[in-house]
C-alpha cells in the first residue's frame, strides 16, 4: 500500500516532537483525555482537567492509555459535519472530546491545526467515518 497524504492513522503522530504518558483506562485514539478526581480518565469537561489527546491503548497491553500530552501533529477526530481550518484554534467538545467549532458546549485549548480534515483510518485500517486533523500543541493544551 502507497502512502496517502489525505488519510491519516489514528494512535500514531507524523512527528517525534511528542511527549506521552500512559493512564489505567481506556479512551479511544484522537479524543481529548481528562483527568478525574479518583485519578481516573473521562473524555467529559465536568469531570476534570484536560491532559492531552489520547493515542489509544498502550503498545505494551497493560489496560492503560498512551496520552500525547504535547506533540506536533497529533490526529484528534472531529465532530460530524465539522470541518477544519488550517492554522486556526483548536475546541474541544466539553463532552465527546472531539474537535468541534467553537461555541456553546466547547472549550478552546492551546492548540492550532496543521492540517485540515483527513481521512481517518484506525490501527486496523477501517476508515472512522467522521475524520480527524493534525493539531499542534507543543506547550501542551
Amino acid at each position: 500500500m502507497s502512502h496517502d497524504a489525505s488519510k491519516v492513522q489514528m494512535g500514531t503522530t507524523l512527528s517525534n516532537i511528542r511527549e506521552v504518558s500512559n493512564k489505567k483506562g481506556t479512551i479511544a485514539a484522537g479524543l481529548a483525555v481528562r483527568l478525574k478526581s479518583d485519578d481516573t480518565i473521562s473524555v467529559a469537561l465536568a469531570d476534570g482537567s484536560l491532559m492531552g489527546i489520547s493515542l489509544g491503548k498502550d503498545l505494551s497491553n497493560t489496560g492503560e492509555t498512551a496520552i500525547a500530552r504535547k506533540g506536533i501533529q497529533v490526529p484528534i477526530l472531529l465532530t460530524n459535519g465539522f470541518t477544519p481550518t488550517k492554522g486556526a484554534q483548536v475546541n474541544i467538545s466539553d463532552t465527546t472530546g472531539k474537535a468541534i467549532a467553537s461555541g456553546a458546549g466547547a472549550t478552546a485549548v492551546n492548540a492550532f491545526y496543521s492540517s485540515g480534515a483527513l481521512s481517518a483510518v484506525d490501527e486496523a485500517g477501517s476508515a472512522i467515518a467522521d475524520g480527524a486533523a493534525l493539531i499542534d500543541f507543543p506547550g501542551g493544551l
